[in-house]
């Protein structure tokens, strides 16, 4: 599936950014703006299937938001960035596009148990719950402009992804071996989608790891400016 991108800055260098689950291009709005004003980037934002303006699809494998990202990114960008479900379709993408640096922002490459219930009470809370309670409890994390996005992608992602998602997400992982390119990864403070044992195999394997102090799993918009000063000897 093609895919609906967005552009942003006109820098010499590009990074591409896939989104997590349940949001869409607009998640990077204040990274993204980090990137191009400090760094300098050309950014190339992505929608993923069922997520933002890109279409809804019949089928949500994990092995398809890879090949979408395949059909969609120019191969060789300078970073290629994934968070959440986004890092888990770059890292299977990682082959076909290899960019000069793959950037995981806490990448689901496993799942917990409890997650496919946890995902499927959000849902179903998205739906019942009035959007300004919504609104109240997004605004506990996010900023009055980021909570208004974060709903805008709530109210717009596919829920029929979440069956595809949770029982693949579980049911295989994405396992430590050597880095096709040079790869750092970003990890939340508590990171349930790579733990610390999991982690240091990643280290062990020569993968850059680094975890940001206090950062939850959505620290990129959460935290922007903590993950662009952990990430600012990569970026320059």
């Amino acid at each position: 599936m093609k895919l609906v991108t967005h552009e942003l800055g006109t820098g010499p260098r590009t990074a591409a950014l896939v989104h997590g689950a349940s949001e869409s291009s607009a998640a990077w709005h204040d990274f993204g703006a980090i990137l191009v004003e400090r760094f300098d980037l050309r950014l190339i934002l992505v929608d993923q299937r069922g997520h933002g303006e890109s279409p809804r699809a019949s089928s949500y494998h994990l092995d398809e938001f890879a090949d979408d990202l395949v059909e969609t990114l120019p191969a060789g960008v300078d970073f290629l960035f994934g968070q959440s479900l986004g890092g888990r379709a770059t890292a299977l993408a990682l082959p076909r596009l290899l960019p000069g640096h793959y950037i995981g922002v806490d990448p689901a490459f496993s799942l917990p148990a409890g997650f496919a219930t946890q995902m499927r009470a959000v849902a179903l809370l998205e739906r019942i719950v009035p959007r300004a309670v919504m609104r109240r409890v997004a605004l506990r994390h996010y900023s009055e402009e980021g909570a208004d996005r974060q709903l805008a992608n709530w109210a717009a992602w596919d829920r029929k992804m979440i069956p595809y998602l949770t029982k693949e997400g579980r049911a295989t992982e994405i396992l430590p071996a050597p880095p096709l390119v040079p790869s750092t990864l970003v990890l939340a403070e508590n990171s349930f989608v790579i733990p610390p044992p999991r982690a240091k195999q990643f280290s062990d394997y020569g993968w850059d790891v680094r975890t940001l102090a206090g950062a939850p799993h959505d620290m990129h918009i959460q935290n922007p400016s903590g993950l662009a000063d952990i990430l600012d000897d990569v970026l320059r």
